[in-house]
């Protein structure tokens, strides 16, 4: 009987290990494994009851200094939300809906990186099947002093506003990051009651 009891346990493991490598989990009750750390996701209000969001429930707001640091340019994003050691982060902007479609602005938003960063190599783009909202996303490596950097950008359009985003983590992560984060982005949400936020 003990020997039964084994084999269960080695199948419940092979499970939850294929489930995680296969992306299969759910962000709202499962600690996922990133970089050798499990972390737990968690509502997180984005510019009031603008929008919603599940993300690492240990990011916290990047310190002023720290963004000033990370973030060189004055347009910086006013919402920058970073784990320990700010290796990965998480920045928005809230704007006003234009009247041009996400792929024009997308493609803005790219060319505006490839125009400042010439060196940057872009991978792959698609949609954000949000209930209720549509969205667009990139992703890139581009290069800092010392090592490469894995930059997702996505844009959201919901409730007559834009949110554009983005991601980034050291080059090394990216393919433990990239699932957990597309999934958090089909999951966003718009007008949230305030009872509700975190």
């Amino acid at each position: 009987m003990k020997q039964g009891e084994f084999v269960d346990q080695d199948i419940i493991l092979l499970r939850r290990k294929y489930r995680e490598g296969a992306g299969e989990y759910d962000l709202l009750t499962e600690e996922i494994p990133i970089c050798g750390r499990r972390v737990r996701f968690g509502w997180f209000p984005l510019f009031g009851e603008a929008f919603r969001m599940l993300l690492p429930e240990h990011f916290e707001p990047m310190p002023e200094q720290a963004a000033k640091v990370k973030y060189i340019s004055i347009y910086r994003p006013p919402l920058i939300l970073t784990g320990p050691g700010y290796e990965e982060n998480f920045g928005f902007h809230l704007l006003e809906d234009e009247e041009a479609s996400l792929e024009e602005l997308i493609a803005r938003m790219e060319n505006a990186v490839l125009r400042h960063a010439p060196e940057t190599v872009i991978y792959d783009k698609g949609v954000i099947e949000a209930e209720g909202m549509e969205g667009r996303w990139f992703e890139y490596k581009n290069f800092t002093l010392d090592e490469e950097t894995y930059n997702m950008q996505f844009l959201i359009r919901g409730g007559g506003r834009l949110l554009a985003g983005t991601f980034n983590c050291r080059m090394e992560c990216y393919d433990q990051w990239k699932t957990p984060v597309l999934k958090a982005l089909e999951k966003i949400e718009g007008g949230i009651p305030e009872d509700e936020s975190r």
